[in-house]
């Protein structure tokens, strides 16, 4: 039986507005950044390719995003395929100061690309409003040591934006965090789907890249130096 209650309930109308609200922000987006998407997924796509690695890193709930991508591409769904170079930066690692000791844990994910980075390496950057001190400094040291940075954000872009960091930004155009993060689920799904696409199913495009001299955006000498051959994952 039915409970008659005092007070009208009106979650249903706030269900219905998430939704109309989702719909229109994943609809902008991708009317935005297709094109874009597409190329930056083939630019880790090759990046693999290469032989290269892919860092992820994130501020706060952004950063189990990042790790979602990495997952995926460790470990990939089909049993047959290798595990693809991808690597989630430590937002903790030992020995570090903590991202709230200031200055010092501003540098908490630049440190460990210093160690690690490499020319022609891909730095993914997960940030809901692009704000984060930490992902900035991880930027700008992924700059200075030749890597293709991809920046995935929302709102204004935030200092990420401002200071023109990434090599490519797909900006969800949203200021509503929620709904910002959600979608950036969706887009590394995808983007994982994509890499999968170019590295498996349709290889030889990533080979005709290749033997043209391509590498990833702003890697003019990459894919030249080997023959132009790509270094496949096993499939």
């Amino acid at each position: 039986m039915a409970i008659q209650l005092q007070y009208k309930d009106d979650s249903l109308d706030l269900i219905a507005r998430r939704e109309e609200d989702g719909l229109a922000v994943r609809r902008d987006f991708f009317d935005l950044y297709a094109e874009d998407l597409k190329e930056a997924s083939k630019a880790l796509a090759l990046a693999f390719a290469n032989g290269s690695r892919v860092f992820l890193c994130g501020a706060g709930t952004s950063h189990a995003v990042a790790e979602i991508l990495a997952g995926r591409f460790i470990n990939p769904e089909a049993p047959d395929r290798a595990p693809l170079p991808a690597m989630p930066l430590s937002a903790a690692p030992q020995g570090m100061p903590s991202p709230e000791n200031g200055a010092d844990g501003d540098r908490i994910f630049a440190r460990q690309l210093e160690a690690f980075g490499q020319d022609g390496d891909v730095l993914v950057i997960f940030s809901a409003d692009g704000q984060s001190p930490r992902l900035a400094e991880a930027a700008r040291t992924a700059r200075e040591q030749g890597m293709f940075i991809l920046g995935i954000t929302g709102g204004d872009g935030g200092m990420l934006s401002a200071e023109d960091l990434p090599d490519v930004e797909l900006r969800v155009p949203s200021i509503e965090e929620s709904l910002v993060q959600e979608l950036h689920v969706a887009i590394a799904c995808l983007m994982s789907e994509l890499c999968d696409y170019y590295l498996y199913t349709k290889p030889e495009i990533l080979r005709e890249l290749l033997q043209a001299g391509a590498g990833i955006p702003g890697d003019e000498d990459a894919g030249k130096a080997d023959g132009a051959e790509p270094a496949q994952p096993s499939a």
